[in-house]
Formats: structure tokens, sequence, C-alpha cells
């Protein structure tokens, strides 16, 4: 199964988005997590992560920059685009060796 095929299975069965705009996801989730490890490639492992993030940065669509709203007394607070379940699972790729970290 490809990642779009995934990503299709993961969103609403009515939904019409573009193949297009859902591969731009997929390389845009991948590149963040390329980014948050510091490698070159991903390990085929972290190919369902991909799929899980890009549905992630689809959801947000509309929501760029946001982290709380508030609309008609419901409250809405979005988490980090890599979560913390995310981080967990990460820990067992460690970044490649010179990779800069922000944190540093």
């Amino acid at each position: 199964m490809t990642n779009i095929e995934a990503m299709r299975i993961m969103l609403p069965p009515d939904d019409e988005t573009s193949d297009i705009k859902l591969g731009i996801l997929l390389e845009q989730a991948e590149h963040t997590l390329l980014d948050y490890t510091g490698r070159d490639t991903l390990p085929e492992r972290l190919n369902d992560m991909v799929v899980q993030l890009a549905v992630m940065m689809f959801n947000r669509l509309g929501n760029e920059g946001e982290t709380k709203r508030g609309e008609g007394g419901i409250s809405v607070s979005f988490s980090s685009l890599i979560t913390d379940d995310m981080k967990r699972r990460l820990k067992n790729y460690p970044r490649k060796a010179g990779a800069v970290n922000a944190a540093d």
C-alpha cells in the first residue's frame, strides 16, 4: 500500500482532496521527521509515522500558527506537530552523528 492510499484510508470517506495535495503533505511530513532526526533518509519502519504526521497536517489546514482558539464557549487547543508519543518512538532512531540540534 502506498502512503497516499494509507492516508486516504485515514481521511473521511467523502474527502475529495487531490493526490497532489496529499503528496505534498506527505513530503512535508517526511521532511519534518528527517529534520527532527537529522537524517538524510528515514528508516522504512517510520513510513506509518509519515502518514500519521501528514494526516495531522491535513487536519490543521486553515489553522496554521494557532495554538488555541475559543468560539461560542468551545475551546480548542492544538498540540505540537510532533507529539510526545511520536518523540518517544523517534528516540529509537538517534540523531545522525554530527547533526546540529536547535537545543545545542
